[in-house]
């Protein structure tokens, strides 16, 4: 028993924690994570646990099709274009899941281990490469996206590290959360302020259905 806590508690301050802290933006982030070169003709995909296993994706056309009605016609306002993005994003999961494996995926770190399953750090990673490739198909125009960001363990009642996808709204600066972790493979992430995703905000899901 005790070397089991031992091995859990190793895995989450391997991988929910991010020694990235000298990188200044989202793509040294990415490379650091073998996972740069992201573009819609091919891009990576973490998982695993701490991105051990990053897949090479390529999309059809067809499936861009989808992704770029998400944003027709274009969003015309910060607030509209965040839930634009959490609409994909969620597609993003289903589709990229379904090729990986990761469709099994199931929300939280320690419910079930193996290489098709995703921490924090892969799901953060993810869902900056899927921000990046929406953003070089022209998606993203009233947000900046910013590397993953950690908070410490013991936050609002968290027992180890957690980290997320981030974005700034361009005209005013503030900064959001984008966290699809909390969730099963598949589902639309959270989008909330970082300020108070950094206080410790999980959503409101019965108690048994998450941990950290």
């Amino acid at each position: 028993m005790k070397a089991a806590i031992l091995l859990l508690a190793a895995l989450s301050l391997s991988a929910c924690a991010t020694s990235d802290a000298h990188l200044h933006d989202y793509g040294y982030y990415l490379a650091n994570k073998r996972a740069n070169h992201t573009t819609s003709a091919q891009f990576a995909h973490c998982r695993g646990y701490g991105c051990k296993y990053v897949d090479k994706v390529s999309l059809a056309e067809d499936d861009w099709a989808e992704i770029d009605a998400f944003f027709d016609p274009s969003p015309e306002t910060p607030a509209e274009e965040r839930e634009r993005l959490r609409h994909a994003i969620g597609w993003f999961e289903r589709r990229v899941g379904a090729i990986t494996g990761t469709d099994e995926d199931v929300h939280g770190t320690f419910y079930k281990l193996g290489g098709r399953q995703q921490d924090c750090v892969d799901e953060s990673t993810n869902t900056t490469i899927y921000l990046a490739v929406l953003d070089e198909r022209g998606h993203l125009n009233h947000h900046r996206i910013r590397k993953p960001q950690m908070r410490p363990p013991f936050i609002g009642g968290g027992r180890w590290p957690h980290q997320t996808a981030v974005i700034t709204e361009t005209a005013t600066g503030t900064q959001y959360a984008v966290d699809s972790w909390f969730h099963d493979n598949g589902a639309e992430p959270e989008i909330v302020l970082l300020s108070e995703w950094n206080k410790g905000w999980r959503p409101r899901l019965p108690s048994h259905s998450q941990r950290d």
